[in-house]
């Protein structure tokens, strides 16, 4: 990354400012604001009636720990802001009376900070409250006290309101103007200025980091028009950014967090990178550094068949990257490759989710320029440091993968997972990474791992004496457990790797689990090889695997069939079983049904032989 610039170089910077692009301009003759604007109206019918936030609804979360029946009207009202703006944008003056009595709702709100993270804030972060509060809900709560908590949320909000309050312009009527301003100094700026660097994710390890900082940097740049202020406030948002990108990106350019939270961070962080660029005429440029490049073609090698990509632990099987956000990551970084990511990634959610984060929506119409780029054949991808191999062959055409992760079981967003394979055949994994589970209070609290999703019981690893692999410490636990990729390489016309994973269990008399993957290059066939050796007697191992397609079982013979390809699962002295984990995917609200086949290892070795069916 480039030097981090002093607070005086920023001040003579904006002292001077270069233009910066016409970002209404770019909308109204952008190819795609037609289609998209009509899909905001589908999704965003109604603009007037603006959903009601109350007191219960926000302490749902405290005493049940769901999330949507506050959230999804939360997100709502910025959804219907972020449309009326386009439409203001794109002519449509009767939408300026909408767009400030949305403003006015939102600044009306007692707090921007979700109850799922009211919990959080300077100097602390409570994952395990007491079950029953010593004095619950109290005279003086985050609902009571001056805001002095940031969360993603908040801070996405106070870019929203100062963005559509720089596009709009004089027209706004100064009191909404002032309103606006008064409320981002007390929601944002000032807890920002005051204790920022006391937030947890102030130079945190993952998406938090680029989100919460880069969404106060951008509101900073439209709102503060103190010089000093605005620097001091900048020189605080770059101090983040440095530790986002060399921490939040492991040494290879992975993230330990997936596509979808790579896609995340990075959102805010790229709006406010090009937003200097122009600013200060080139003199700073986050994104044109090496190690962008290595960030940038995280997702390329993560993909499966897009929107599809591996999906160890928080992270979708599914992905709709941003297309206007990708398109400009892989324009500054020469990343060409990721521009053919976004075929698909135009349709935001029926939570209307993603039309919420307006600066992401409007840089959605600006930057992304629509046109088809063929997506490169998949090819195979190690990270050693996240602990990932993804190898590849291709068969009449047809994909075949076998990935594993062999990295640790800590992190915001990780799973007990080490060693857990997915083996996937052109856009269906039939072995695949079970994903999450249900985001609750529970999800992110201490009992995280007793969710079937996060711990090893839906991964595609074995269960020793009984035990399974060890959670890490973020949420309770006592220390890091790692993998080791021992091996990579291809020969005897097969890709193979090597994976030692006996340490995730703590396991005194378990001395080493060996796991070796290969994949046949004529035919896609995979084997899955593991070794078992023990202090003393041996412990008894039973092996297991998911699936969410269709299984039929023979005695050593599995058959599981998807859509469009089927494979058999054999093992010399296997007894197949399957259980059906229907009611913990209704539990997680997941569709579809898992399955989890798993049978009894006989002595200390296990050989799968995993066969494409014609």
């Amino acid at each position: 990354m480039n030097v981090r610039p002093s607070i005086e170089q920023i001040r003579q910077w904006l002292a001077n400012p270069s233009p910066v692009t016409d970002l209404r301009q770019q909308i109204r003759h952008a190819p795609v604001t037609p289609s998209m604007l009509a899909t905001m109206r589908a999704i965003v019918p109604d603009i007037g009636d603006i959903p009601l936030l109350t007191y219960s609804m926000y302490r749902e979360f405290e005493h049940t720990g769901e999330r949507p029946n506050f959230q999804n009207p939360y997100f709502l009202r910025r959804a219907m802001l972020t449309r009326a703006l386009v439409e203001y944008i794109m002519g449509d003056a009767a939408m300026l009376d909408p767009i400030q009595n949305i403003l006015w709702a939102i600044c009306e709100e007692t707090s921007w900070v979700v109850p799922a993270h009211e919990e959080q804030g300077p100097d602390y972060w409570d994952i395990n409250p007491p079950v029953v509060r010593a004095h619950p809900l109290g005279a003086h709560t985050s609902l009571t006290r001056e805001p002095d908590s940031i969360d993603l949320f908040a801070a996405e909000t106070g870019a929203i309101l100062a963005e559509t309050i720089a596009l709009v312009g004089d027209e706004i009527a100064p009191e909404v103007r002032q309103r606006v301003r008064q409320e981002v100094e007390r929601h944002i700026f000032k807890p920002y200025l005051a204790y920022g660097r006391d937030h947890w994710w102030f130079k945190g390890a993952l998406n938090w980091n680029g989100v919460c900082n880069g969404s106060i940097g951008l509101a900073f740049l439209y709102l503060e028009n103190d010089l000093p202020t605005l620097a001091e406030a900048l020189s605080m948002v770059l101090e983040g950014f440095d530790a986002y990108i060399e921490t939040g990106f492991e040494a290879d350019g992975g993230s330990i967090e997936g596509v979808g939270y790579w896609a995340y961070g990075l959102m805010y962080y790229t709006i406010v990178a090009e937003y200097l660029r122009e600013r200060t005429g080139g003199k700073l440029d986050l994104l044109g550094t090496e190690r962008m490049k290595a960030i940038a073609h995280y997702p390329v090698g993560m993909a499966l068949k897009p929107p599809m990509y591996l999906n160890f632990g928080d992270a979708p099987d599914t992905v709709d990257l941003p297309a206007g956000i990708v398109q400009r990551i892989a324009e500054r970084t020469g990343i060409r490759e990721l521009r053919a990511l976004v075929g698909s990634s135009t349709k935001p959610d029926e939570h209307s989710y993603s039309i919420a984060k307006l600066p992401v929506m409007l840089r959605q119409l600006a930057w992304w320029d629509a046109k088809h780029y063929d997506l490169p054949p998949p090819q195979d991808y190690v990270l050693p440091t996240v602990g990932v191999v993804k190898m590849v062959c291709l068969v009449d055409d047809k994909p075949h993968i076998l990935a594993v992760a062999a990295g640790h079981t800590d992190g915001h967003h990780s799973h007990v997972d080490i060693a857990s394979f997915v083996y996937h055949v052109d856009g269906e994994s039939l072995i695949p990474d079970a994903g999450r589970g249900k985001y609750s209070k529970a999800y992110f609290r201490q009992t995280r791992y007793d969710n079937p999703f996060t711990n090893a019981s839906l991964h595609n690893i074995p269960r020793i004496g009984g035990h399974m692999q060890k959670p890490g410490p973020e949420f309770g636990g006592t220390q890091q457990y790692h993998g080791t990729i021992v091996e990579h390489e291809e020969r005897d016309g097969r890709k193979i790797a090597v994976i030692d994973f006996h340490a995730a269990y703590d396991l005194p008399a378990l001395t080493r689990a060996r796991r070796t993957l290969s994949l046949e290059l004529a035919t896609g066939a995979a084997e899955i090889h593991d070794e078992f050796t023990f202090q003393g007697e041996s412990l008894p191992v039973e092996e297991s695997f998911v699936t969410w397609h269709d299984v039929s079982v023979d005695g050593d013979t599995a058959t599981i069939s998807g859509e469009r390809s089927a494979i058999t699962l054999q093992a010399d002295g296997a007894r197949f079983a399957v259980e059906d984990m229907a009611q913990v995917c209704r539990d997680n609200e997941r569709s579809g049904v898992l399955k989890r086949v798993f049978t009894p290892v006989h002595g200390t070795t296990f050989t799968l032989h995993i066969t494409p069916k014609e």
